[in-house]
């Protein structure tokens, strides 16, 4: 999604074309490793390492503690699952997670972008893998986090509808235009 690309400063916007701010601070004068330590990103395809849930998680954060792997895994209402697991944390999730099922993987992915507490976190597309009561739990979870910006985008209308937004920005095609 080009949000995601602008937010990352992968590429900018061009001169005259308006600005990005963060806090009324344009992200072309924020430098850009500082700005994506501040932004955690959960894509619709999470990549998984081959290894267990515990180190997926924490992978993003040096000095991990299990107490804050956990804590991550219930934001992201995945603790219930993993725990109905024969070795829980310790499961051996295989090559790209292939052992989870896809709305575990993207409630894993959700937990390993909150567990680095960053300020924003960018879910694009990141729970179309879950059935629409673990999607809306997940999403009232992250919501209620005052100390996180929540950048959900969704093609689901519902989505739209449960979440609470200073503002909503409806991206259509030109031609969609009146």
């Amino acid at each position: 999604s080009t949000l995601v690309h602008l937010l990352n400063r992968l590429y900018d916007l061009p001169d005259g074309c308006g600005k990005i701010t963060i806090g009324g601070v344009d992200i072309r004068d924020i430098d850009r490793q500082y700005l994506r330590s501040q932004i955690g990103m959960v894509l619709q395809e999470p990549f998984l390492y081959s290894g267990s849930i515990k180190e997926n998680v924490g992978i993003t954060k040096e000095s991990s503690a299990f107490d804050d792997i956990r804590e991550a895994c219930e934001i992201a209402c995945v603790d219930s699952a993993i725990d109905s697991f024969t070795d829980g944390y310790e499961t051996i999730v295989g090559e790209r997670g292939v052992t989870l099922s896809g709305g575990q993987k993207q409630r894993v992915a959700i937990a390993r972008a909150l567990i680095h507490e960053r300020s924003i976190l960018l879910v694009d597309e990141g729970t179309s893998a879950l059935d629409a009561q673990n999607a809306d739990l997940v999403e009232k979870s992250l919501l209620a986090n005052p100390n996180l910006t929540l950048i959900l985008i969704s093609h689901h209308l519902s989505d739209k509808r449960k979440a609470q937004f200073d503002c909503v920005y409806e991206l259509m095609p030109t031609s969609s235009r009146a």
